[in-house]
């Protein structure tokens, strides 16, 4: 009986694996990768054009009112993403920025959400300005 394969899975065996070992040795992903979304509500201006470049949808956006002006939040559903990057680039103040993070497997999909608060404060109100005192009406007498 032959085994035609025996002597090449005995040299195998010893040889380096010619596949990469990922878990234990991480790569540094290429130059341009898009990966992670990473989110700066400091930066944000709340124009909202992340949200209408967005073509799988995955950006949302609740405005809450509180007493210094409104309360907003930006979440990023990276499960949707395409990771095209127009939201990044159509950003006006650089709030959004892809990195070059390709970690994406997560067994929790609230794991996969990107949020961030900030609060947007009301324009102040404009000093009345004040008033003369109103001229006392002459009286007229109907003759």
């Amino acid at each position: 009986m032959k085994f035609p394969y025996l002597k090449e899975a005995v040299k195998s065996a010893f040889k380096k694996p010619s596949t990469e070992i990922y878990p234990i040795v991480n790569k540094v992903a290429p130059v341009g990768y898009r990966g992670k979304i990473v989110y700066h509500a400091d930066k944000c201006i709340n124009c909202g054009m992340c949200i209408r470049v967005c073509a799988p949808g995955c950006i949302t956006r609740t405005i809450e009112k509180v007493e210094d002006g409104d309360k907003i939040t930006f979440n990023f559903y990276q499960g949707q993403c395409t990771f095209c990057s127009m939201c990044a680039d159509f950003c006006p103040k650089d709030a959004i920025e892809l990195t070059q993070d390709y970690h994406l497997a997560v067994t929790d999909r609230d794991d996969l959400i990107v949020s961030g608060t900030f609060i947007k404060k009301a324009p102040p109100k404009p000093p009345v300005p004040p008033q003369a005192p109103a001229a006392p009406a002459a009286d007229k007498k109907t003759e």
